[in-house]
């Protein structure tokens, strides 16, 4: 099995990608996400990313480019004015609602930021891309996967001194449990079953999570690992500390990268087969002994300042408005044909 030759830019010899003088003045953006109108106030569910939505909007604003801005799906389902969609739209509340706004910018054949939704799909589905590191060889914990068909909930087919359960699509940590003992998560499984996520259930791995922010810059663009510790003693990190509810949990250079060029090997071997998207995030365990374990990706995760990518371009010199500005020149780039197809007023459409 093999993928593309692919060429990266890693740390300080990436920037970020610029958008062109002749595409700025034809943009007209449309800022898609759930909390795009509510001001930058911590919001009572999402805590945190309702401030990260409006950090995106100011620095779109910041890009001078036309901006339109909603905060529902509906806007894309008929024909729209714009020529970009930006959108930041995650857990909408259904099934695959990750995907949803990039099906929309194909049938509308408007570009949007991200990544194919065929892509997006593999990326979510956490069973699916633990398959992948086993076809390539990157050690990955061992899984589960208990799909929506059958809620009954059975032991898993692997021993592990710990369980730790989520749901399979989701984002943020949200929905995580663990135990040693299987009768104590089984209920929480058929609950969210029942509730209709997919759920994956993984030995847990001792040790500390570390995540590789990618950029799209042109090409995939390797910022500095970021260390991502908890206080609980086992350093599993909870949707509670990612959206601010709680504290207990940190994001910081990873002083250590150097010793780990696994966290690089893998993510190049990955980049082969999943390129190209616009940013991404992969999640690496690091054990006490060294060893490294691949756990997911995430494709069009979290820009917000304090998190992982905005905070390693930092360190690197850029801010979060050149981030959001390189992932958008990507996006262009790679949706080259169909934007330049929505600016002469046209909408693809293959001959069938």
């Amino acid at each position: 099995m093999s993928g593309i030759t692919l060429d990266h830019l890693l740390y300080d010899e990436g920037s970020p990608l610029r958008i062109k003088d002749t595409d700025r003045e034809r943009l007209r953006v449309l800022f898609l996400a759930k909390h795009a109108l509510a001001g930058g106030s911590f919001d009572k569910n999402d805590g945190t990313h309702a401030i990260y939505h409006n950090e995106i909007k100011e620095c779109l604003e910041g890009l001078g480019v036309e901006l339109d801005v909603s905060n529902t799906y509906e806007a894309l389902f008929e024909r729209i004015p714009q020529n970009f969609i930006f959108t930041l739209f995650n857990r909408g509340g259904f099934r695959n609602s990750e995907i949803l706004a990039s099906c929309l910018g194909e049938y509308l054949s408007v570009p949007y930021l991200g990544a194919p939704p065929s892509m997006r799909g593999f990326a979510d589905d956490k069973h699916l891309t633990k398959v992948m590191y086993s076809q390539l060889g990157i050690p990955t914990p061992d899984w589960q996967i208990y799909r929506t068909s059958d809620i009954s909930a059975p032991k898993p087919d692997f021993e592990a001194e710990r369980y730790v359960v989520k749901p399979n699509n989701s984002s943020a940590s949200w929905g995580i449990a663990h135990s040693t003992d299987w009768d104590e998560l089984r209920p929480h499984v058929k609950r969210l079953l029942e509730d209709n996520h997919d759920v994956i259930v993984e030995a847990f791995v001792p040790g500390v999570d570390v995540t590789l922010p990618v950029v799209g810059a042109g090409k995939p663009w390797i910022l500095y690992p970021m260390l991502n510790p908890a206080a609980d003693g086992l350093n599993i990190v909870t949707y509670e500390q990612k959206r601010g509810f709680k504290g207990g949990s940190s994001i910081e250079l990873f002083a250590d990268k150097d010793k780990f060029p696994e966290l690089i090997d893998y993510t190049k071997q990955v980049n082969s087969y999943i390129w190209p998207y616009d940013y991404g995030r992969f999640d690496y365990r690091i054990e006490p002994n060294g060893k490294v374990w691949a756990l997911e990706f995430n494709l069009s995760c979290n820009l917000g300042s304090s998190r992982a990518i905005v905070q390693s371009a930092k360190a690197l010199g850029y801010t979060q408005q050149d981030i959001v500005e390189s992932v958008m020149a990507n996006s262009l780039e790679r949706q080259r044909v169909m934007f330049e197809a929505v600016c002469a007023g046209k909408q693809i459409r293959w001959e069938m």
